[in-house]
């Protein structure tokens, strides 16, 4: 039978021999580690272990069963470790086999110990009294293997029939092709990045600012500054005098005009600029206000609007059925 544990309580050799003891052994073989109170010159004061219980179980058990198969004639195993600080001359580990024989639970015990401190995942810190905290590794942990390629890496490419390779030309004609996709794609950047209210003169659309290309960046994509030309009062608002109309009659015939498209000279008199705009406007009702982008507006002439009455319309319709029914016949 196996007796694993770990525990942060003192350990006590009788305890684990009245555990592993049997009728049918006469010898149980006992191992105990303690900690000393030197280590390379440096005294110390305790060891302080640690271990991942649940995979350091799992190993003991695989411990176990590899030494009852070297040794089939073992009975009972016994491996209490200790957790926590272990002060000097107290047993941090103690092993008990009790076998038939002396030579198997001699040789049992011995090769137990090997193991335990080889795979089984427990870390030891030394405290010393003039120096700092150290974890130690075992001796017996195996050391971990550099790692060599014995051949040479190469990547060997599969034949490609010719008519399948779209692009042939050298090295120097592919780069020439990136560096140019890439100064494309910087230009299209570079136009992205003017701001949204710039028209394509640089000029502001709402304020006296020109955008600047700044030649002195160090950045891969040239920087632009907006410089605003016009320094005004914020507390003062006549500069918009400048924008407004001087009247609201005469910001609705520049509207108007603008609307119309009508680019001929225009007489400056009111009467005579709003009489011509009004028959503009019988002339876009007469025909349809669909069409106004494809009419030549250079040159019209005036529709009087006709007006149906009911009679008039119903008339319409009437002959409109006939002659429906008679290309049917």
């Amino acid at each position: 039978m196996n007796f694993l544990k770990f525990t942060h309580d003192k350990l006590n050799v009788e305890t684990l021999t009245d555990l592993v003891s049997s009728p049918k052994c006469g010898a149980v073989s006992i191992f105990m580690g303690t900690t000393r109170d030197t280590f390379d010159d440096k005294t110390v004061l305790k060891l302080e272990y640690e271990a991942y219980e649940t995979m350091a179980l799992k190993t003991l058990e695989k411990v176990c069963e590899e030494m009852r198969t070297k040794w089939p004639q073992i009975a009972n195993i016994a491996v209490y470790h200790r957790l926590g600080a272990v002060p000097v001359k107290e047993a941090s580990i103690v092993i008990a086999v009790a076998a038939p024989h002396r030579a198997d639970a001699l040789h049992a015990t011995e090769w137990c110990i090997d193991k335990v401190k080889e795979c089984v995942p427990i870390w030891k810190k030394e405290v010393y009294a003039e120096a700092a905290p150290q974890w130690k590794q075992n001796k017996e942990s195996p050391k971990p293997k550099k790692f060599k390629l014995e051949t040479e890496p190469r990547v060997e490419a599969p034949h490609i029939p010719p008519h399948l390779i779209q692009i042939k030309a050298p090295n120097s004609d592919l780069n020439k092709r990136i560096e140019n996709f890439m100064e494309m794609k910087r230009n299209e950047i570079n136009i992205n990045n003017v701001r949204e209210f710039c028209t394509s003169d640089c000029n502001c659309a709402r304020v006296d600012a020109v955008l600047q290309k700044r030649k002195d960046s160090k950045g891969h994509l040239q920087v632009s500054r907006v410089l605003n030309t016009y320094h005004r009062d914020q507390t003062n608002s006549d500069y918009l005098t400048k924008y407004i109309p001087q009247n609201g009659v005469e910001e609705r015939l520049q509207n108007l005009e603008l609307q119309l498209s009508l680019t001929t000279p225009t007489p400056r008199d009111i009467y005579t600029r709003l009489k011509k705009l009004e028959e503009r406007m019988l002339h876009l009702e007469a025909i349809s206000p669909e069409y106004v982008n494809f009419w030549d507006k250079t040159k019209h002439t005036f529709v009087k609007k006709k007006v149906f009455s009911l009679e008039e319309i119903d008339s319409l319709i009437t002959d409109l059925e006939q002659r429906v029914q008679d290309e049917k016949k």
